[in-house]
Order: structure tokens, then C-alpha cells, then sequence
């Protein structure tokens, strides 16, 4: 390979900020396609439809020369491993916003090609929304436009597809939402109940109450489910975001709208004969099934941003029992909120997977709207709650080489605020009253750091 001064810089800028330069040897690019394949009983051949193009990956060879070329390296293979996008400034192709993807491929060539460091890596464009938040009060902003325009769809959508042309049909639909309902009104009601006693928790117990009566009224009275349809929906998803107001830890929250989503799949599992009683069940389900995962995603989002922006000082000044800013959202590392946040994940995989199951069976017309909604809800919690993580410490497990005490061990781990963390110390590590005496050499501890 001839290097000359006419042959471009490439450089690659990592999540964090920083920039690296490096040599590169042949450049190549590859571009995927998008195309769906379709066959037909009885038609030879297939129909492929083209749905434009896919990613492209840029494969490089990269290069560190001279004596620090060790150094260098190591320090290239840093910044590919931050979490996030970066921008390729590519010799041939401009700058990309890029995802180094696959494996990493080291090669020090020691013998035949002194002061040689070699790093193979792919970078995978990556597409970069250009109105992304670049702050968390900008993430819950779009969190909350999200969440007002999913209701609203989701109440059309209901308004929209149920059946209510004969009174057998009004029976069918009857049945499905009070059994929905039910489910509804037995988990809010666990929920506020759990929540810790202040003014609010009783407000939401007077709200739970009036929209408990509306919603059964309506229902009760079958000639006006269809009448008065979007209103039932509207208020239904009222209630079911109720408990995501809660001032309560995001576990609890998780659990509780948890407990909920699973009576309401159970009570899907078997279609009531006719296509009008499927759709009718279909829609009451879809309803408060797609209002719980975004409620339950808000919820815990809005509880971890709480946390996140809380003060003391402020909590120190309000009257105890009555404070609605001293949250404790249960968050004590990293790894609480990547878990949490995986079941939230988990939870609207259970719902996609259901709406899919109904779309096989071509029992209603899904425009997807409603959906893309939902998506984008929990797509903005995802990322507040990714945000949040960023804000607390890590969780660290390490092996005892020796006996300790308690307050020597956490003077050592935590410094001056040693002392202010022993309860939490010991109820993360179930420690005995015999550990707390003297934990003993070869204990696995865990601590945050």
C-alpha cells in the first residue's frame, strides 16, 4: 500500500466525544436489500417485492504505526466499545453515523512488521433521528405527547371496530369488557392501596371510585356501549393509568401492572364463536392490554425521572406522610433499571406477539397506528429510563480475601458516607447476624460504586 499526501484522513469519534485517527488499507462498502419473497399454492415462481435498501456496513482494516502503536490501539478499542452511535469519517464515503458491529480483531505484528498494530472492525450505519432529545427534560417531553396521542388512537381505534348492531352483539362486547374491566378495577385497586397514605393516594382513591361507577354504568347498560363507546375507552385508560401517578417505587409499579396484563391474557385465551364476538373481544382486550404496557412503560419512566431530578432539600421542607417528592423509585444501580427495563420490553413483546396472533386470524382490520403509538411510548420510556441509568452507580460483587467488619468494610468501599449506607449494605447482601458481627473471608459481597 503507497501512502501519500493525497490519500484522506479516516478518523472515527466515539459516543463519548473523543477522536481517533488511523490508517486503513483498501476500503469497501456493503448494502443490504430489503425485498420480501412471496409464493402462491398452485403458481410456480414467486412474487418479490422490493422494500428498498437495508443497512450498510463499512468494513475497515485499521492501522497504528510507530512506537506507541500498542497504545494507540488499545486505546481505538476503547472507544469502539462505548455504548451508542459515533460518526465515521470515512476516506472515501464522508462522515456516517455508525454502531461498530461483530467482532473485533486484533493483530500485533511483532515479528515481521515491527511497530504494527492492527484493529479489523465493521461499522454498521445506523439511522439518527435528527429531532432526537438531547436532554432528559427534552426525553420526557416527548414522552408525554407520546402517551396523550397513543390514548387518544387507542380510544378511536376502540370507537371504531367493535360491533354494535344487534343487541346480541351488545352482549358479546358486554361480556368482554366487564371481564376486562374487572380485572382492571381489582388490580388499580391492590395498587393505590399499596401506595404510601398522602393527599394524593386519596385523591386517586376518590377518581378510582366515580370512574369505576361510569365505566360499569355504561357497561351495565348495554344500549349505550355503542354510543358512548370513546368515552368508556377514554375514561378506561384514564383509570388504567392511574396507578402510574402513584407515588410508589418502580418495582412495585412493575409488579402490579404485571399482575394485571396477565388476567387480561388469560382472559383471551379462548375466541367466543362468531366473527363479530371475535372482534369484539378482540378490540375490549387490545384496549386495556395495549393501556397497561403504556401505563406500566410511562409509569416507571416518570418514576425514575422523579427520582433522577428529586432534591433533598425540597423533601426535607414538606410535612412527612404528605410528600409527593421524597421517592424512593427502588433504583439502587445500573442494573435495577437495564432489568427493569427488559420487562418492559419483555411485556410489549407478549402484547406484539398477541396482536400478531389476531392479525393471522384476520379477525379485525389493523391499520397499525394505534401500535406505532404504543411503540413510541415505550420507545421514550426505554430511553428515559436508559438515561436514568447513566445517573447511578454500578453494581460491583467482589470476594472477601479476609475477614472484616462491617463499618471497616464500608468505610472502605463508600469513604465518609460508609455509615449512612449499612442498612441498604445489608439488606442487598442478606447479611446474618452473625455476618454483621464479622463477615467472614471468601463472602461475596455486593456494593455500588
Amino acid at each position: 500500500m503507497a501512502w501519500n499526501d493525497e490519500i484522506q484522513e479516516a478518523a472515527y469519534n466515539s459516543p463519548s466525544g473523543k477522536r481517533q485517527t488511523f490508517i486503513y488499507e483498501n476500503v469497501s462498502r456493503e448494502t443490504d436489500l430489503k425485498t420480501a419473497s412471496f409464493v402462491f399454492p398452485e403458481l410456480d415462481g414467486a412474487l418479490i417485492q422490493s422494500l428498498g435498501l437495508g443497512g450498510r456496513t463499512f468494513p475497515l482494516k485499521c492501522i497504528f504505526s510507530g512506537a506507541s502503536c500498542n497504545k494507540e490501539a488499545d486505546s481505538f478499542e476503547k472507544l469502539l466499545s462505548e455504548r451508542g452511535h459515533g460518526i465515521l469519517e470515512h476516506p472515501v464515503y464522508g462522515k456516517i453515523n455508525v454502531v461498530p458491529t461483530g467482532k473485533i480483531k486484533r493483530t500485533d505484528n511483532i515479528l515481521d512488521g515491527a511497530n504494527e498494530s492492527c484493529v479489523e472492525v465493521t461499522f454498521s450505519e445506523t439511522l439518527v433521528d435528527k429531532e432526537e432529545p438531547s436532554s432528559e427534560v427534552a426525553t420526557a417531553d416527548k414522552l408525554d405527547a407520546a402517551m396523550d396521542e397513543y390514548e387518544n388512537s387507542a380510544a378511536a381505534d376502540f370507537a371504531g371496530n367493535i360491533y354494535t348492531d344487534s343487541i346480541e352483539d351488545k352482549m358479546q362486547l358486554r361480556a368482554a369488557m366487564k371481564s376486562n374491566a374487572n380485572s382492571t378495577f381489582k388490580g388499580v385497586e391492590k395498587m393505590i392501596k399499596a401506595a404510601p397514605k398522602n393527599k394524593k393516594r386519596a385523591n386517586l382513591f376518590q377518581w378510582y371510585d366515580s370512574a369505576k361507577r361510569f365505566i360499569n354504568s355504561i357497561i351495565d347498560n348495554v344500549d349505550k356501549i355503542g354510543t358512548f363507546a370513546n368515552e368508556v375507552a377514554t375514561t378506561t385508560i384514564k383509570m388504567i393509568r392511574l396507578p402510574s401517578q402513584i407515588t410508589s417505587d418502580a418495582f412495585s409499579k412493575l409488579a402490579g401492572y404485571q399482575f394485571m396484563i396477565r388476567d387480561i391474557a388469560n382472559n383471551v385465551k379462548a375466541d367466543p364463536f362468531g366473527t363479530k364476538a371475535v372482534t369484539n373481544q378482540w378490540a375490549a382486550a387490545t384496549l386495556a392490554w395495549g393501556s397497561m404496557i403504556a401505563a406500566l412503560s410511562y409509569g416507571v419512566a416518570k418514576t425514575a425521572a422523579e427520582q433522577n431530578s428529586s432534591q433533598p432539600e425540597e423533601s426535607s421542607s414538606s410535612t412527612e406522610g404528605d410528600s409527593d417528592s421524597d421517592i424512593n423509585c427502588g433504583f439502587a444501580s445500573r442494573s435495577d433499571v437495564l432489568e427493569t427495563a427488559a420487562q418492559i420490553a419483555a411485556s410489549f413483546a407478549e402484547y406484539s406477539a398477541y396482536i400478531d396472533s389476531q392479525n393471522k386470524k384476520n379477525a379485525f382490520v389493523d391499520t397499525g397506528e394505534t401500535y406505532e403509538k404504543l411503540l413510541n411510548v415505550v420507545t421514550y420510556s426505554l430511553r428515559s429510563l436508559e438515561e436514568t441509568s447513566f445517573n447511578l452507580p454500578v453494581t460491583r460483587i467482589i470476594t472477601l480475601d479476609r475477614d472484616r467488619q462491617l463499618f471497616e468494610l464500608l468505610a472502605e468501599l463508600y469513604g465518609k458516607d460508609g455509615f449512612n449506607k449499612q442498612d441498604q449494605f445489608i439488606n442487598d447482601n442478606k447479611l446474618t447476624a452473625d455476618e454483621i458481627v464479622l463477615i467472614p473471608m471468601g463472602r461475596k459481597v455486593r456494593y455500588y460504586a
